[in-house]
C-alpha cells in the first residue's frame, strides 16, 4: 500500500537515497555544469518541487513572480505592436473596400483570421519569460519545467497525444452526430475552404505551441514556485488552477467548473506522471478540435462570454476524467518517471512520493 505524508520529504533519511548533510548543516550548492550556476534538483524529487533545489531560499520564489510578470508583460506588448503594424499595413486597401461596398460593414476592417491568429501567438508570448524566470531567480535549468527528466520526453508526449485526440475527438464528434440528429440549427455558415484551410492550420501550427505554454507558465513555472515555498501540493494545485481560470473570458458557472476541472486534472497528472507532457496533449487535443469543429460554422470569435448548456459542457468534463483514467494507467504500466532519477510511485491523494519505495531506473 502506497503511504506518503502531505509534505514533501527529501529523503535524507531514506536508506536508498543519496548521502545528504549532516543534520542542520546548510545544503551546499551542486552545479550541473560547472561555472553556469544551474542548480540541479536532488534525486528522487517529484515534479512539482522541481523548483526547491539546494540552492532555495525563501526569496528566490518571491523574485521569480515579479521578473515574470515585468518580462512577459514587455513580451506581449512586442508581439502586440508587431500585430497592430500588421493590420496598418493592409488597413488602407480595408477601408476603400468598405467604401465601394458600405454593406461589408466595419467588421471588415480586421481580418477575423488574423485576429484569431494573434489570440494565440500572443500567449507564446509568454515562454521566454518562464524560461527566464526559472533560469535567473531560481536559478535551475529551465528544462526542469517540462519534466523530472530536464526535458520533454517526446516518446510519451506521442503516446498521450494520440489518447488525447482519440477522446476529445469521440466527444466533438458526438456531439455534432446528436446536433444533427436533434435538427438544431447549426451555428453558422461554412466559410469557405480558404478561410477553413487557415484556421486548420492555426489549429495543427499555432495551437500545441499556445497550449505548450500554458502548460509551462501555469503548472510548470507558477505550480513549482508556489509548492518550493509550502512543500505540499494543494495550495499550489489550487492557485494555479485559480489563476488559469482567471485568464479566460468565461462567464457561465458551467463552464468554469469544467475547466476548474480540466486545471485541476491538468495538475494532478503532471505530479502523478512526472512532467507537462499529458497535460499539453489534453491542452492540445481540446483546444485544436473546438477550433477545427467550430471553424465548419465560420472564424471562431476570441468572445467567451454567454451561457452554454448543460449537454455541451458535461461531455467534455466527462472527456478530461476519462483521458485522466486512461493516461494515469498507461504512465503505470511503461513505468514513467515520475520523480528525479526515476519512478517512485506517487500518492494519488496527497500527491507526495510513496515513502520506503526505491527509484527506480526510467526505461531506455
Amino acid at each position: 500500500m502506497c503511504s506518503g505524508g502531505w509534505f514533501y520529504d527529501s529523503g535524507v533519511s531514506d536508506p536508498h537515497s543519496p548521502p545528504g548533510p549532516a543534520p542542520g548543516a546548510r545544503p551546499e550548492p551542486s552545479t550541473s555544469v560547472p561555472g553556469s550556476g544551474v542548480v540541479s534538483p536532488e534525486p528522487g524529487t517529484p515534479f512539482d518541487m522541481l523548483a526547491r533545489t539546494p540552492a532555495h531560499r525563501w526569496w528566490r520564489p518571491a523574485l521569480t513572480v515579479p521578473v515574470f510578470a515585468v518580462t512577459a508583460a514587455v513580451s506581449m506588448v512586442v508581439v502586440t505592436v508587431l500585430f497592430a503594424g500588421t493590420v496598418l499595413v493592409t488597413m488602407p486597401v480595408r477601408v476603400l473596400g468598405v467604401m465601394v461596398e458600405p454593406e461589408l460593414g466595419p467588421r471588415h476592417l480586421l481580418d477575423p483570421l488574423w485576429v484569431l491568429f494573434f489570440g494565440f501567438v500572443v500567449l507564446v508570448a509568454l515562454l521566454p519569460p518562464a524560461v527566464l524566470a526559472a533560469r535567473w531567480p531560481q536559478r535551475r535549468s529551465p528544462m526542469g519545467l517540462f519534466s523530472v527528466s530536464g526535458a520533454p520526453r517526446t516518446r510519451w508526449f506521442g503516446a498521450v497525444l494520440w489518447r488525447g485526440l482519440l477522446v476529445f475527438g469521440v466527444t466533438f464528434g458526438l456531439g455534432l452526430l446528436l446536433g444533427v440528429l436533434a435538427g438544431a440549427p447549426p451555428g453558422g455558415d461554412f466559410p469557405g475552404w480558404w478561410a477553413y484551410s487557415s484556421i486548420v492550420l492555426i489549429a495543427v501550427l499555432v495551437v500545441p505551441l499556445q497550449s505548450a505554454t500554458e502548460e509551462v507558465v501555469f503548472r510548470g513555472l507558477l505550480l513549482q514556485t508556489v509548492n518550493a515555498w509550502l512543500r505540499v501540493p494543494w495550495p499550489g494545485i489550487v492557485l494555479s488552477s485559480l489563476v488559469f481560470l482567471s485568464g479566460h473570458g468565461y462567464t457561465d458557472p458551467l463552464v468554469w467548473g469544467q475547466l476548474l476541472l480540466m486545471a485541476v486534472v491538468m495538475c494532478w497528472l503532471s505530479i502523478r506522471t512526472g512532467g507537462l507532457e499529458a497535460a499539453i496533449a489534453l491542452h492540445v487535443s481540446n483546444n485544436a478540435l473546438s477550433l477545427v469543429v467550430g471553424g465548419l460554422y465560420g472564424v471562431p470569435g476570441l468572445e467567451q462570454s454567454g451561457n452554454y448548456p448543460l449537454v455541451q459542457v458535461l461531455p467534455l468534463a466527462v472527456a478530461v476524467l476519462v483521458y485522466a483514467w486512461l493516461v494515469d494507467r498507461e504512465a503505470e504500466r511503461r513505468r514513467v518517471a515520475t520523480v528525479v532519477g526515476g519512478r517512485v510511485p506517487i500518492h494519488p491523494l496527497t500527491l507526495r512520493p510513496c515513502r520506503a519505495s526505491r527509484a527506480e531506473a526510467p526505461p531506455s
